[in-house]
């Protein structure tokens, strides 16, 4: 690791509640370790779209680019707020939002490279063999080369009290 990947926490973000939670542990892994936090979320290029459906391209690499980082840079927004009205006292590590095409566990996976720590949230969504982790964990799980830490998604609503 190089002296500025120290500290470097990568996370993986869509918009689930699990790259939610994903997001909130990985500022506090960066402010733990007085590092950097690099929000990545990976997209679908026009190209391979129009491939896949069989239909022209109808949108610009850059364009896609932009409107996937604008909803990510939403979504990191939310979670900033949130945090700081949680924990006002608390200063906010350095951040940035990218966002990149490609299929997410080969674009984490590269964004990690050096990483102090690669955090993804997981959905829950995966076949029998990936129930667990998630096909994008698993991906990063044998390919990343730095630490990997995978959350659950956690309830919207709070657990209801105990009754007497």
């Amino acid at each position: 690791m190089t002296g500025n990947d120290a500290g470097r926490v990568v996370v993986g973000l869509d918009d689930s509640v699990g790259a939610r939670a994903a997001l909130r542990y990985a500022l506090d892994e960066a402010r733990r370790r007085d590092g950097t936090l690099e929000v990545v979320t990976a997209f679908m290029s026009p190209e391979r779209l129009a491939v896949l459906a069989r239909i022209p391209v109808v949108a610009e690499r850059d364009d896609v680019a932009a409107a996937t980082e604008a909803a990510a840079r939403a979504v990191v927004d939310e979670v900033l707020a949130a945090e700081r009205v949680e924990h006002p006292d608390r200063a906010l590590p350095r951040f940035e939002v990218r966002a990149v095409a490609g299929d997410p566990g080969p674009v984490l996976a590269d964004a990690a490279a050096g990483a102090a720590l690669l955090v993804l949230g997981h959905r829950g969504r995966g076949r029998a063999a990936t129930t667990l982790l998630g096909s994008v964990g698993w991906w990063c799980l044998r390919h990343a080369d730095c630490p990997l830490t995978v959350l659950p998604e956690v309830p919207l609503v709070p657990a209801a009290a105990p009754t007497p």
